[in-house]
């Protein structure tokens, strides 16, 4: 838990972790950060629902949302997860086909299918880095892994205001304090507000073959000493 003073406006910011509790104004912000994506068309309930399991399944995460007293400003969540989406699809399955069963419209909207896709994309990704890796193998050392950030967003009056940043920077710190050395996410190539917001922080574009497919990476660690002159 840390306590930020704003050098702007004085106001008291806490950053501390997320509670189940927290999770309806969790799903109020990403509904307003992110109208169009596939989870927002599926209801407040689905988004609430996946946000849960990312701090009840078994990951390694670091869920935080900044604080002004009560009232939840903005969220962040990052470190390693296992079945982030998939996961989710499989515990929430009933539910979610009732989502699709009772909302057809979804099926004929083609923006909800295209972001359905480009999550779906990730799974299949995902899944298949896992299946080609040898499963006996011990785990990574978290100097070769990455630390991902799977989602943030600051409700869209506070936007501007460095809040969003401060939830970055500090996750940044955790990261380094737990052993990673790189961080990554995926962004959708259409989002340029959020590509230039990460850019801006240092993220860059992984590109393959030529071409973006939203994956960003940034490698952290303390900075190097410059290296002592030899006398002459």
């Amino acid at each position: 838990m840390e306590t930020i003073v704003s050098t702007q406006d004085k106001r008291s910011f806490e950053i501390r972790p997320l509670q189940i509790e927290d999770l309806p104004d969790v799903a109020q912000i990403h509904i307003q950060a992110f109208p169009d994506s596939a989870l927002t068309k599926l209801g407040k309930e689905a988004i609430r629902l996946y946000y849960e399991w990312q701090i009840l399944g078994p990951h390694d995460a670091l869920n935080i949302g900044i604080f002004n007293g009560d009232v939840l400003l903005g969220f962040c969540f990052g470190g390693v997860f296992r079945g982030a989406l998939g996961g989710f699809l499989e515990k929430n399955r009933t539910f979610l086909i009732r989502q699709v069963v009772t909302h057809p419209w979804l099926l004929t909207n083609s923006l909800f299918r295209e972001r359905a896709q480009f999550a779906l994309n990730r799974v299949i990704e995902r899944f298949h880095t896992a299946k080609t890796s040898v499963s006996s193998a011990p785990p990574k050392p978290a100097n070769e892994r990455s630390f991902g950030i799977l989602s943030i967003a600051v409700a869209p009056q506070y936007q501007g205001s460095g809040d969003a940043q401060l939830l970055m920077e500090y996750s940044e710190r955790v990261a380094l304090e737990r052993g990673f050395t790189r961080m990554g996410l995926t962004v959708h190539p259409s989002n340029g507000r959020a590509v230039r917001f990460y850019e801006k922080m240092g993220w860059k574009r992984d590109m393959k073959d030529g071409s973006w497919d939203g994956h960003m990476s940034k490698t952290i660690g303390p900075a190097k000493k410059p290296e002592r002159m030899p006398l002459k």
